[in-house]
């Protein structure tokens, strides 16, 4: 079976794969260089970074501010639609005189931010 333009179709399959793989491992390795620290800052153990790996407490205990600037950059990078993102619902902002959230924070894992990312638009709450 083939396409329009006379490619087969398995090769568009194998293509497809290979991107959205591509998209998977980008997004382990950025949250790896800029979040999973030295367990001593200078020494030990980096955490690893899998596609189960919260980003928020419990997790890498990434903070507010470094929170933005991350989604920021995974928003524009992998093109993913906000579709109502609130990043309050995941990160507690650390502000002199901030609330505590009035629910408590949702988990964002990875695997969050991958399959959002494979299907172009936030996929939850």
């Amino acid at each position: 079976m083939t396409s329009n333009d006379g490619v087969p179709i398995s090769h568009y399959d194998e293509t497809m794969d290979i991107l959205l793989m591509s998209i998977e491992q980008e997004i382990i390795d950025y949250i790896y260089t800029h979040h999973s620290h030295k367990k001593y800052c200078f020494f030990g153990d980096r955490p690893e970074v899998t596609l189960d790996t919260e980003l928020t407490k419990g997790g890498l205990n990434i903070i507010w501010e470094d929170a933005e600037d991350t989604l920021d950059y995974y928003f524009k990078q992998w093109n993913v639609k906000m579709n109502g993102f609130e990043i309050i619902y995941y990160f507690e902002p650390e502000f002199l005189g901030s609330m505590p959230p009035e629910k408590p924070l949702k988990p964002l894992t990875v695997q969050m931010l991958v399959e959002s990312a494979k299907a172009g638009e936030w996929l939850y709450d």
